[in-house]
């Protein structure tokens, strides 16, 4: 089973180790400057004050085009306005322009290169357009600019953490909790970091540490009780999940990890009940129908076991275990060319994937299969 773990609730296969990410919104209404500038041209100061409140006003109603157009007309009557570059930025920024705002939170910045708002904000849209170097290298600026500015220590920690530094992400994020030692999220996006350097001991204080500070972060009982599976803890790990699950009843994951921790110590009807439980909140998830389908063949209901591998092959076409599961169940059914068909698909992909030992294993069993009368 596939355990690889990201952060910034990300989902893998198997399990959710989720990192808190905490997104700025560049465009709320009280960051909005609301103020012209004193030392606007007398004959554009009237006419340059409607504009941006007529911008803010349209921003407010959603009306975004029309927003750009009004900061737009500013710009052209006052080139070197701050504000109205700013406030053109965060609205291109919301409406999903990501490069337009980039460029304007740039200008913003060339006009005034203490403005800290602005190389958060640049980041973030660098950070969703791809450009994680650019990223970085603002939220370094922010926190040069403002030593104080804890969530440019969470954000720069997420981009470490994405990109495999995870000793840079956690000393990232131990900055932010110097700052502020009460956040609940710096503790778990620390938490997975130790993680992923398998400080399996480490990450579980952290994520207890996070749930010191908030008890009632459903997803820091999630997170610590798949580490407490990892170290064959099941007692403790079904007692994290079944907490988060009384947190939030919506979260399919929970079940889904409790549904492999039941399944693992041989529990098959409680780990159908919380796959089912799984699929309900999110019927497109072609890992639980997978293991659902391991835990009906484990008690012998081959059909169904069959009927959910093939599900999970329609959602994710590329699932070679699900093709490899299918074959298993057609095999006792005695449906020898389905149980053939299966396992050289399921070599196919394992070997297209890179897993070569699981390819192997499957044309094995073609040859096995392919022996019986």
């Amino acid at each position: 089973m596939n355990t690889s773990i990201v952060a910034r609730i990300i989902i893998s296969l198997t399990i959710l180790f989720a990192g808190a990410n905490v997104n700025f919104d560049p465009a709320g209404a009280e960051t909005v400057p609301k103020q012209t500038s004193d030392n606007l041209p007398q004959k554009n100061q009237q006419q340059t004050n409607k504009l941006l409140i007529s911008g803010i006003l349209k921003f407010k109603a959603k009306d975004y085009p029309g927003a750009i157009a009004e900061f737009s007309k500013v710009i052209e009557l006052n080139p070197n306005l701050e504000k109205a570059f700013y406030n053109r930025a965060v609205t291109y920024d919301v409406s999903g322009n990501r490069q337009r705002a980039i460029n304007d939170y740039t200008t913003v910045i060339k006009l005034n290169p203490q403005n800290v708002t602005s190389y958060f904000n640049r980041a973030i849209s660098r950070d969703k357009i791809g450009d994680k170097k650019g990223a970085l290298s603002d939220f370094d600026r922010v926190i040069q600019l403002d030593p104080q500015a804890v969530d440019a220590y969470l954000e720069r920690g997420n981009l470490l953490q994405d990109a495999g530094d995870f000793q840079g992400a956690i000393a990232s994020f131990s900055e932010a909790i110097k700052i502020k030692p009460d956040r609940a999220d710096f503790y778990l996006n620390r938490g997975v970091a130790k993680y992923r350097l398998a400080d399996r001991q480490g990450a579980i204080d952290d994520y207890t540490l996070a749930i010191k500070a908030n008890p009632n972060y459903n997803l820091a009982y999630n997170n610590r009780a798949w580490t407490k599976a990892d170290l064959d803890d099941n007692k403790g790990a079904i007692e994290d999940y079944n907490k988060a699950i009384q947190l939030d009843r919506s979260y399919y994951l929970s079940y889904y990890n409790r549904g492999n921790i039941r399944r693992r110590f041989g529990d098959n009807i409680g780990a159908i009940s919380d796959y089912d439980k799984a699929i309900q909140l999110k019927p497109d998830y072609a890992a639980a129908y997978n293991n659902r389908g391991l835990a009906q063949k484990k008690i012998k209901e081959f059909k169904a076991a069959i009927n959910d591998s093939t599900q999970a092959i329609k959602l994710k076409p590329d699932f070679a275990e699900a093709y490899y599961n299918r074959a298993l169940s057609r095999r006792e059914l005695k449906d020898k060319p389905g149980a053939i068909s299966d396992f050289k698909m399921a070599a196919k992909l394992y070997q297209e994937q890179g897993s070569k030992k699981e390819a192997i294993n499957a044309l094995n069993f073609v040859q096995q299969v392919e022996r019986q009368k």
